[in-house]
């Protein structure tokens, strides 16, 4: 499986060289998806070292629902998590522009976008704490990857937020991040028809909703239909090509900066 399979790799490359860069990480995590699966496209971008938005990539997730599509938008930034230290000075980490997780949250916001940080992590959850605090993800999800190897975990930065914020400065150990996220291995559902990923999808587009204060059907904030969808992903969908074609950042530039990449992942049965 595409997910499991990766994440568990990052697990392990992890385990056997700790001082790997999160920019290795991440590179190789979405050109290895994308090569894995025809399914998923990617395009990378020139870096900016001092993002303006706090993101590093744009992923849309496609499947079929009722004779159409849905696309649900997310925007993740990967944080590489010390082991047997503390983590508050990384989930707080600011630059010239603000702190990043304020300008993740504003531009996920601005881009109706989900939120979510991309941890990088040796530590294994504790299922029983997962399923009590991760309540936007179906519990039977979260006990199918209970045993996996998962060196890519995901959390919504608006929980995270709530989770630093609400308290005075304390220590935030890796085990206490990695108990409110949950495993890349489960983005696998997209692909497995009778596990209903719209179970997984509608309940993290609810839980945005939720979190923006907006009550309003889930079928709108991060969620899309095809013809809505910005012209950059049906371009990558469309042209159905792994090539690096040089134009693509230039054409759409106003649109992508300063993200450091996009990726479709195409679970539609065309």
């Amino acid at each position: 499986m595409v997910f499991h399979d990766t994440s568990k790799y990052c697990y392990e490359w992890l385990d056997k060289q700790p001082s790997v860069k999160e920019e290795s990480l991440t590179d190789w995590l979405l050109y290895n998806i994308s090569n894995l699966s025809p399914k998923v496209y990617y395009k990378a971008f020139t870096r900016n070292e001092e993002s303006t938005n706090g993101a590093d990539w744009e992923w849309w997730i496609l499947i079929n629902s009722d004779f159409d599509t849905k696309a649900y938008r997310l925007l993740v930034q990967a944080k590489k998590l010390k082991p047997n230290s503390d983590n508050y000075p990384l989930v707080t980490y600011s630059n010239k522009n603000g702190m990043q997780i304020d300008l993740l949250i504003d531009e996920a916001k601005r881009r109706k976008a989900l939120p979510l940080y991309a941890y990088y992590s040796c530590c294994k959850p504790n299922l029983s704490q997962q399923l009590m605090n991760v309540n936007y993800i179906p519990n039977d999800l979260l006990s199918w990857c209970g045993g996996c190897a998962n060196g890519c975990l995901l959390t919504s930065a608006f929980e995270l937020h709530s989770k630093v914020f609400s308290h005075s400065r304390r220590v935030i150990d890796e085990k206490e991040l990695i108990n409110s996220s949950f495993g890349l291995s489960i983005l696998d559902v997209v692909f497995n028809k009778p596990m209903k990923p719209l179970n997984l999808l509608d309940k993290l587009a609810r839980h945005y909703q939720y979190s923006v204060g907006n009550q309003e059907s889930y079928t709108s904030g991060i969620v899309y239909k095809y013809r809505d969808l910005p012209q950059y992903v049906k371009t990558l969908i469309e042209k159905n090509t792994k090539e690096d074609f040089s134009w693509f950042e230039n054409e759409f530039r106003y649109h992508l900066d300063p993200l450091s990449g996009v990726v479709v992942i195409d679970a539609r049965e065309l």
